[in-house]
């Protein structure tokens, strides 16, 4: 297998309404636990309400066809791939999709993003990486939704 890790960000095109924002969310979270299992690919999703922030690992040809796939998803807009890359271990290898959302905290905010506000396009891949990997360690038990078991 050549392992693999694609990390990129995009604009949101979804509108927020009452409950629609979270529909869509919890509609690309279950997404995601049904494909990527039997696709070996595992990764973390950030998103506020103007940007999506993806960490793809596994083999290239499966993270690869699953970024392709995302592409063409009418809910993101103006794809910045910030890295693609061979990787010697999985960052995160226990989640079919990890979830960086609301339980991030202002310090997280100001010391990977510069800001009080997520802008990952201020972001390098490498302080996006660290920033995710930061949200989920420090919330392990909020996402336990989405870990694989």
């Amino acid at each position: 297998m050549y392992l693999f890790r694609l990390i990129y960000y995009s604009l949101s095109t979804i509108q927020a309404q009452e409950g629609s924002l979270q529909q869509e969310l919890k509609t690309i979270l279950l997404a995601s636990q049904r494909n990527n299992p039997p696709l070996g690919v595992s990764g973390a999703l950030a998103f506020n309400y103007n940007y999506f922030a993806q960490v793809l690992e596994g083999d290239r040809k499966a993270v690869t066809n699953t970024f392709c796939k995302i592409a063409k998803d009418p809910r993101h807009s103006d794809i910045v791939i910030l890295d693609a890359s061979p990787i010697s271990e999985r960052m995160f290898e226990s989640w079919n999709m990890a979830f960086v959302g609301g339980s991030v905290s202002e310090n997280q905010l100001r010391r990977y993003c510069t800001s009080s506000q997520f802008h990952p396009e201020k972001m390098t891949a490498v302080s996006l990486l660290r920033f995710m990997r930061d949200v989920i360690e420090s919330s392990q038990n909020s996402l336990k939704s989405v870990k694989v078991s």
